[in-house]
């Protein structure tokens, strides 16, 4: 009788230790919770152009030599695409001032970016209702009247570095 226990407590042993035939139930079940898509969030521009305030035309800023009292703007076609249930973004103009080579700092200004929309001014932040195919973005130079002396006599900018950029602004987090 007490060989039999031993070898039945053994077997249980083995069954337990083993990974044997003891089993809890369990039961899976497919979510029916669908899928999501992505939306989207674009800036496409159109080759710009430089005018100046009071002129009719375009100027070629390269060869274009600027006096206190002007004002250069450099406007551009944009398509914005915002698309998404909780979206929103800022444009902005990426170095606005350019890399300066000798204006004395009170002899000028830069703008921030100005945006219209059929003539219309579009402010930030931007959203999925606006409609922005065909918009005109633009930042300007002033050489300021006020410039006295010789300031700024001779001086350079390089653009070359500006750009328009379209920011997303970070949905709030829920509480």
């Amino acid at each position: 009788m007490t060989k039999g226990a031993i070898v039945t407590a053994a077997g249980v042993m083995l069954l337990i230790g083993g990974g044997g035939t003891l089993a809890v139930w369990n039961v899976q079940q497919n979510a029916q919770v669908g899928t999501v898509a992505s939306g989207d969030l674009n800036l496409v521009a159109s080759e710009g152009v430089w005018t100046v305030a009071g002129q009719e035309g375009t100027i070629d800023i390269a060869s274009y030599q600027i006096v206190p009292g002007d004002t250069l703007t450099y406007t551009q076609s944009v398509d914005i695409t915002l698309d998404g249930d909780n979206i929103s973004a800022n444009l902005t103009v990426v170095d606005p001032a350019g890399v300066n080579g000798g204006f004395v700092a009170d002899t000028y200004t830069t703008s921030g970016v100005t945006l219209l929309k059929d003539g219309v001014a579009i402010t930030d932040p931007l959203d999925e209702n606006d409609d922005l195919t065909n918009a005109v973005a633009s930042v300007s130079f002033e050489f300021k009247l006020g410039t006295e002396d010789r300031d700024s006599v001779d001086a350079t900018y390089d653009f070359s570095g500006v750009a328009f950029k379209l920011e997303q602004i970070a949905p709030e987090p829920a509480v």
